[in-house]
């Protein structure tokens, strides 16, 4: 039985996807200071791991999310709010509309939480932005500021989600539950550095 064509799906971003994902390669390009995008996603999964997550209803693309380590994202060190973390993954962008970005978020904790890692942190603009995740939207998500600073026509302020703990996870989970229904991250964790698998997808 086939899914029913609106229902979303979400799914590990790759390098095919560049042309289909509206703004991907833009983002890519802004973060990585020219890299072609096809080419650092590549590059970036070999010796790290998955770069985010798309979110598509039938064959339309919705949004996606974009992080990887600090490093792979030179762009990051122009901004003078630092230092940033060097543990810590770079959240570079979610797009979509508030519903998309939030269910991306989850997966991208969910994802990054059980690939071990402490924190993540954004640069995130004060006003809409092109390829910024937007404060306000990551504050009322359960995110923390820790710095703020202007550069060139904007202002931006540095922010951090700790995945210190399931703990902590599902408590963020459960902050944007009331605006969205997204999957459960509450479960024990079976050792150190690894979350427990989620209770279960909810159906959408």
């Amino acid at each position: 039985m086939k899914a029913a064509p609106f229902v979303p799906t979400i799914v590990a971003i790759s390098p095919e996807m560049v042309e289909e994902a509206p703004g991907l390669e833009a983002a890519i390009s802004f973060w990585t200071e020219g890299r072609p995008a096809d080419e650092w996603l590549r590059e970036l999964e070999g010796c790290w791991g998955g770069a985010g997550f798309v979110l598509r209803r039938a064959d339309e693309v919705q949004g996606f999310v974009l992080c990887g380590p600090r490093e792979s994202l030179p762009r990051a060190g122009r901004y003078p709010v630092g230092p940033l973390d060097d543990d810590a993954v770079l959240l570079a962008f979610v797009g979509g509309d508030p519903r998309t970005r939030r269910r991306l978020l989850v997966r991208m904790l969910r994802d990054l939480r059980l690939r071990g890692v402490g924190s993540v942190e954004a640069i995130a603009s004060d006003r809409e932005t092109p390829h910024h995740a937007h404060t306000a939207f990551l504050l009322e998500s359960g995110w923390r500021p820790i710095r703020h600073a202007p550069y060139r026509l904007g202002h931006y302020t540095l922010v951090r989600t700790e995945l210190a703990s399931a703990v902590e996870v599902g408590e963020l989970a459960r902050s944007l539950v009331g605006k969205v229904r997204l999957p459960s991250l509450k479960g024990k964790v079976p050792s150190p550095g690894v979350l427990a698998q989620a209770d279960g997808e909810r159906r959408e």
